[in-house]
């Protein structure tokens, strides 16, 4: 990877991440009636091998649920990337690029090391979710409520950004949200005229750092009948 490939990447990271990472969640308000979790007791890991289906217990959604395998590929990359800026020898390292860039990179990529052994994305036979590490509940949106739990009838697109080669951002939009909140954050662009004109669905976006094995996420879209543009 080039230096500037690098370096694009994390502006990328810092600016798209940073605004929407854990906060474009579902957006229901109390009054309309919260998403129900299938998420109930801790789950025994000592039991679950990461990208395997596993049976369900009881506190579980019916049926299996993957456990999508965690990623730390985006956490290393930006410690990587903050050592280039930062530690001397470097031929990037200076001054100011300690403050402004290796400083922010690595207390960013020690944030996403923490996500990436908190959070897990699962998949069972009704939804699409984001959960804690010990399978319970991820708990509400802090901005504006709502569990993240998505039915898979009711995704309409999902990709992976910059590329599917090169993931920094998991992006899906959902018609479950109430309309309302679709176009709050980067969805007043998403849902613009110009981009229904081009052929978008309305619906809430959502992004989320690329902190789990993405073929396995797409697979996991794919596999549940997903909509996909």
């Amino acid at each position: 990877m080039t230096a500037g490939r690098a370096l694009l990447s994390c502006v990328l990271l810092l600016s798209s991440a940073v605004s929407n990472c854990f906060t474009a969640t579902s957006h229901v308000k109390a009054r309309f009636g919260r998403n129900r979790s299938p998420i109930g007791k801790p789950f025994d890991f000592n039991k679950v091998s990461f990208g395997s289906v596993v049976p369900s217990k009881s506190s579980l959604a019916a049926g299996p649920t993957e456990i999508i395998a965690p990623s730390y590929n985006l956490a290393l990359g930006s410690l990587a990337l903050a050592a280039a800026f930062a530690l001397p020898g470097s031929p990037l390292k200076s001054n100011l690029s300690t403050i402004l860039g290796g400083i922010p990179l690595a207390l960013f990529g020690l944030f996403l090391a923490y996500q990436t052994t908190t959070i897990r994305f699962t998949f069972d036979d009704n939804n699409f979710s984001l959960v804690k590490a010990n399978m319970e509940s991820s708990g509400e949106n802090f901005v504006v409520g709502g569990e993240n739990v998505w039915a898979y009838d009711k995704i309409v697109n999902y990709d992976l950004f910059p590329s599917r080669s090169f993931p920094i951002l998991v992006y899906f939009k959902e018609t479950q949200t109430p309309e309302e909140f679709w176009n709050v954050g980067p969805g007043e662009k998403a849902n613009s005229v110009e981009a229904i004109a081009k052929g978008a669905v309305p619906g809430q976006v959502h992004f989320f750092p690329a902190i789990a094995n993405t073929e396995d996420i797409i697979s996991g879209f794919e596999k549940h009948g997903c909509g996909k543009l």
